[in-house]
């Protein structure tokens, strides 16, 4: 009767909510050059539209998917938010260390711990979270997909089980604790709640973790504490700020999983011969990932793994294509928080206008920049008039006086 009341109270929680947008955090809205779309192209009953900003139409159904795929964390959702999920799952651990996690169309719904509209509304933070809270295992059934109108979000569901899986490499055992089953197979789920995880061991990490990480998993506070604020006005997504934590409870190993263009994380590569020190992406970076250091005299791009969301506006906004997304992830950096150096280089001073610029690429003059260094080149091959002088222009051949302004 208990988990029959705990089903109802979430399905009275999550059933007619309708999914917001917060707009300032949208990509589309922090620059003009990105072109993100996931949440159109992952919603399946379409009911987001980005036409003239985006906003969440009437006939949302509440599956939460818009919260899954969106790299700003720009959507919430009333009673099903990643951290109200992760308060949920925590409570549950306390009575059962191997809970039952399934969609609202299963027919083990009833007997579930935990029902969500859509499997597809789980992600890392969600799956690696309570397994780093203290699950044995975790359990998961979908009911059937026939019909259902969220069938288009099962691809990328079983995409992200499998990063889990492939992220095992790094997390022994992680993966292998994450475990789908038939629908009524309830032998296959050893839960017993004799054995659950220590109380006091559980609450002594919450504690030691601070006062963010407990406000993260409290209904009233998921909205506000989002995570640090960035120096670009938009704050570090939940997931963002809490897998480094899960990362590090779960133990993770040195080495590289593939780079995936889903994830949460990426890391990036920059060509010092393109670079050109312009800052674009300094500028853009919604999070603050990327950081201009080095002082008057030395150029330095600086990247925090923990920080980046690879949403791709660097890429977007890199003029000379200098930067590219490294095909590997250290977990264990991202877990570290480490600042993973770019570039870093000495300034040059141009000797034609005096200022600043980086080492010139092969075969170019090193005493000048690259603009006057193109000056050069055109005024020695005469293509291009050099000077006005009275009525005629030096460098041409002939004297006429035609008025050519």
């Amino acid at each position: 009767m208990e988990r029959l009341e705990r089903f109802e109270r979430l399905i009275h929680r999550v059933s007619g909510a309708q999914a917001t947008v917060e707009t300032p955090r949208c990509l589309r809205q922090h620059s003009g050059l990105s072109d993100c779309h996931i949440c159109v192209k992952s919603c399946p009953v379409q009911s987001i539209d980005i036409s003239g900003g985006v906003h969440v139409m009437n006939h949302c159904t509440g599956c939460g998917v818009c919260l899954t795929v969106c790299p700003v964390s720009a959507f919430d959702l009333s009673g099903a938010a990643a951290g109200q999920l992760l308060s949920q799952v925590a409570s549950l651990l306390r009575e059962n260390p191997s809970p039952f996690i399934t969609c609202e169309r299963s027919a083990d719904a009833a007997s579930a711990d935990l029902i969500l509209p859509c499997l597809a509304r789980l992600d890392e933070t969600l799956l690696l979270g309570g397994l780093a809270l203290g699950a044995q295992t975790l359990y998961l059934t979908r009911g059937p997909c026939e019909n259902c109108p969220y069938l288009e979000t099962m691809p990328r569901y079983r995409r992200m089980l499998g990063r889990i899986h492939t992220w095992d490499r790094v997390l022994p055992g992680s993966g292998g604790r994450i475990v789908e089953v038939g629908e009524g197979n309830g032998d296959e789920r050893q839960r017993s709640k004799a054995v659950g995880p220590d109380r006091r061991a559980f609450f002594t990490w919450v504690r030691s973790e601070g006062v963010q990480l407990v406000a993260s998993f409290l209904d009233d506070f998921s909205r506000g504490f989002q995570g640090r604020a960035s120096k670009r006005g938009i704050s570090l997504p939940l997931r963002n700020r809490l897998l480094p934590r899960f990362f590090k409870r779960l133990g993770v190993e040195e080495g590289d999983v593939p780079y995936d263009p889903e994830a949460p994380f990426a890391e990036l590569l920059l060509d010092e011969i393109k670079c050109n020190a312009c800052e674009a992406c300094v500028q853009v970076c919604p999070t603050g990932a990327i950081e201009r250091g080095g002082g008057e005299e030395t150029f330095r791009l600086t990247l925090n793994a923990d920080r980046c969301v690879n949403c791709a506006l660097c890429l977007d906004a890199c003029i000379p294509n200098a930067l590219t997304y490294r095909q590997g992830l250290s977990l264990s950096g991202v877990a570290s928080g480490d600042h993973q150096i770019l570039v870093e280089k000495v300034y040059r001073h141009c000797g034609r206008c005096e200022g600043r610029f980086l080492g010139a690429g092969e075969g170019e003059s090193q005493d000048l920049c690259p603009t006057c260094h193109f000056l050069a080149d055109t005024e020695a091959s005469g293509v291009v008039p050099q000077e006005r002088t009275g009525g005629t222009w030096e460098g041409e051949t002939g004297t006429s006086s035609v008025d050519r302004e």
